[in-house]
């Protein structure tokens, strides 16, 4: 069970907003004022609403706090499912609800991570935290009903005998807590997935017995690390970086915890919740989701334009099996304003590779255009080899395409055929007429042309891949060697403003055509390096 279709209404900042979620995943990168928070908040309204007491008992008034104010008619959230089953909300009514029963559905953004670790920790349980994981009311219900049983009119204890109560009351809390707090797995995650060097703690303050009233008040927890004296002042030991990798760790290991194994539907919706972390850690947390979290339908927004490709960059990296990367399972969008006005309205649409972008341009006979997306294309492609291959800093194309062409990267005794053709390739590359001017592109394109037909028809079977690592080597050595020509045709003076230099679709074509060979040769080469 999963989302497949949003439509929003007069939903705060959106009067209407449809989109689909055609794969598994969802990832949208909206800047500042696009309106991506809303719709976080808009997939809140309808999910929590099972969750969140203060939305069910009317507290939260939705309504009054999130109609657009600009179109006071009826505000609807609709979602659809693949099983045909709508969850529709039209204003305060909802349907479905009962589908909600029994699934797994976490929400977290940047606001809700930063409090895990800024107030009281019996007061996060209390108001925050309870408000996702329905069981911790179990906690306080174990005060709480306590509290109101002395608060009675006809309660005629003495003091004494209230304080051994909440002495007693105290030692059953503590023990209850550690069962409710998974600490060890909170501890597991900063260590062994954040790549931390320390752990936490609960605290918890012993209550002053000297009067009634102070008897009769909730406890006070807080947060500590093992074996570091804060003074009793954790907030102020730790800068924000590390405060928010614990309330990520608390909010994760909760999640774990509380998990329906058996729900159809097991949701996660992230909005910016790794502001004020570097890279390095924003990597460790997307990668432990990822692999934590990979049967959930996850859907990540933000305004970061660094974390957004970071994603995609781990997505293309990682294997999903032995044909595809894990960016298959995922709808990458973008949101964005359709226009400019008094009443902008914001649109989202599935983003398109530059291969793909560079054929719709060439289909509308934007050469330039579509040659400067073959050059993006290509620098991601060499970009890619480059932290396959580990070969350290990105340095300048010319030498990674040296590197990148160098038969003993890839595997130690290249063919003799392949040597043999990489050698009247350069030839051709460097032809020059009788007369010392260089060959015309056309000219070099039907020797280069020639010269791989005769390979082909060399008794070496380039088709028939006797291992994986021969096939690959083949078509790399291939693709890279046509393309370091076409390099200095089409993917160079496109970039700059020359009057002199002419684009030929045949070229975009080719060039397309070669770029294709040199991906799926990269998806190879991954899918045999790592798992």
């Amino acid at each position: 069970m999963k989302i497949n279709k949003i439509k929003l209404k007069n939903f705060k900042f959106h009067h209407d907003l449809k989109f689909d979620i055609r794969k598994q995943n969802c990832l949208i990168y909206g800047e500042n004022g696009t309106g991506k928070s809303s719709i976080y908040e808009a997939l809140y309204s309808n999910f929590y609403y099972y969750k969140n007491s203060d939305i069910v008992n009317g507290i939260f008034d939705i309504v009054s706090r999130f109609q657009h104010r600009d179109y006071p008619e009826n505000m609807e959230v609709n979602i659809s499912f693949d099983n045909q089953i709508n969850l529709n909300r039209e204003n305060y009514e909802i349907t479905n609800l009962e589908i909600l029963e029994n699934q797994t559905i976490y929400f977290a953004n940047e606001r809700l991570l930063r409090e895990i670790t800024e107030k009281d920790f019996y007061n996060v349980l209390q108001n925050i935290l309870q408000k996702h994981f329905p069981s911790l009311n179990d906690l306080d219900r174990i005060y709480a009903n306590w509290i109101r049983k002395l608060n009675r009119p006809h309660n005629k204890q003495t003091l004494p005998e209230i304080s051994l109560e909440r002495i007693e009351l105290d030692k059953q809390f503590k023990i209850q807590f550690l069962e409710y707090i998974p600490l060890d797995m909170i501890n597991n995650i900063l260590i062994n997935h954040f790549d931390e060097k320390f752990e936490i703690e609960f605290k918890f303050e012993e209550p002053d017995l000297g009067t009634k009233k102070k008897v009769l008040e909730y406890p006070k927890i807080s947060i500590a690390v093992k074996n570091i004296n804060d003074r009793g002042d954790f907030q102020n030991h730790f800068n924000e970086s590390k405060l928010k990798l614990i309330g990520i760790a608390i909010y994760f290991a909760l999640a774990k915890k509380y998990e329906t194994k058996e729900s159809e539907l097991k949701l996660l919706v992230l909005d910016d919740f790794l502001t004020s972390l570097d890279m390095a850690n924003r990597k460790l947390i997307v990668q432990y989701i990822l692999d934590d979290f990979g049967e959930y339908q996850k859907i990540i927004l933000t305004h970061n334009i660094q974390f957004y490709n970071l994603i995609i960059r781990l997505l293309k990296l990682r294997k999903k099996d032995d044909k595809k990367e894990e960016l298959t399972d995922w709808d990458i969008k973008r949101l964005f304003l359709s226009n400019i006005s008094d009443n902008p309205i914001s649109e989202i649409k599935s983003e398109k590779s530059f291969l793909e972008q560079a054929k719709d341009r060439l289909m509308a006979g934007d050469l330039p255009s579509s040659g400067n997306l073959l050059r993006k294309e290509f620098e991601r492609i060499v970009h890619e080899f480059e932290i396959l291959l580990e070969l350290g800093k990105v340095e300048d194309m010319s030498n990674i395409l040296n590197v990148l062409k160098e038969p003993k990267l890839y595997y130690p005794a290249p063919h003799k055929t392949i040597i043999s053709f990489i050698t009247t390739l350069e030839k051709f590359i460097n032809l020059e007429r009788s007369d010392g001017t260089p060959l015309s592109s056309d000219d070099k394109l039907s020797k280069i042309e020639k010269e791989i037909e005769k390979l082909k028809a060399s008794k070496i079977d380039l088709s028939r891949e006797e291992t994986l690592e021969d096939g690959v080597q083949h078509s790399l050595l291939l693709s890279l060697q046509k393309t370091n020509f076409y390099n200095g045709i089409i993917l160079n003076p496109l970039s700059h403003d020359d009057e002199e230099k002419e684009i030929y679709r045949k070229e975009c074509l080719n060039i397309i055509e070669l770029l294709s060979s040199l991906d799926i040769g990269l998806k190879k080469l991954k899918g045999n390096s790592y798992t």
